[in-house]
């Protein structure tokens, strides 16, 4: 499993991780095509082209859990599915 797919499945995890880094999310974002715009001070908001709900992001913090859960329903929505 290359680095790419330990990033998503890190998404799948149970409990929902608290150590997801702005980082590792924005670079999962970007890897799958989405768009990233500068929002208003740290929050950067990342658009994929069909999927209707922005995912807003804080540049310098861990993302919430209701963030991870986000991300997840656009992986979901695009079929990146847990992976094994």
């Amino acid at each position: 499993m290359g680095r790419f797919e330990k990033l998503v499945q890190r998404f799948y995890d149970r409990p929902v991780p608290s150590d997801i880094s702005y980082q590792e999310a924005a670079r999962l974002l970007i890897g799958i095509g989405c768009i990233i715009r500068k929002g208003s001070g740290s929050h950067r908001v990342f658009n994929y082209h069909d999927y209707p709900e922005p995912i807003v992001l804080v540049e310098r913090d861990n993302l919430k859990q209701y963030q991870v859960q986000d991300i997840r329903k656009l992986l979901e929505y695009i079929g990146l599915s847990r992976m094994k």
